[in-house]
């Protein structure tokens, strides 16, 4: 029983309802303050975090923003013109984990390792 697949392999339904946003292609120098401040205007946030290098404190370059609930989602992702310090952010719809993921793998969950090269892993 795999469920249902959800928009077709491009990555998950851009119609299903969700509470989370991926935000791509912030500058550098924006912080979780601005960010959640940017994002506030359009509905009631949970959580919000711009996502950082652990090992050397720099931006990724990303961030997530949850709402209390999909409405202020709709709202977001129909302005296309986000921008963060003169530069247009990527805004899409954040799918669960095991719901295909925003970057599609198409088909079912089945373990979720699609690896491959690496070299040989048993010399026998």
């Amino acid at each position: 029983n795999n469920g249902p697949i959800l928009g077709g392999g491009g990555g998950g339904d851009q119609n299903q309802r969700v509470s989370k946003i991926f935000v791509g292609g912030l500058p550098p120098e924006v912080r979780d303050a601005e960010f959640r401040e940017y994002f506030a205007e359009y509905g009631t946030i949970v959580d919000s975090t711009v996502m950082f290098d652990n090992a050397t404190n720099r931006s990724r370059g990303f961030g997530f923003v949850t709402y209390d609930s999909p409405d202020p989602v709709e709202k977001v992702i129909r302005r296309k013109d986000h921008r963060f310090r003169n530069r247009i952010v990527e805004i899409k719809k954040a799918f669960p984990k095991g719901n295909e993921g925003m970057r599609g793998g198409g088909g079912a969950d089945r373990g979720g390792f699609r690896g491959g090269g690496g070299g040989p892993r048993d010399m026998r």
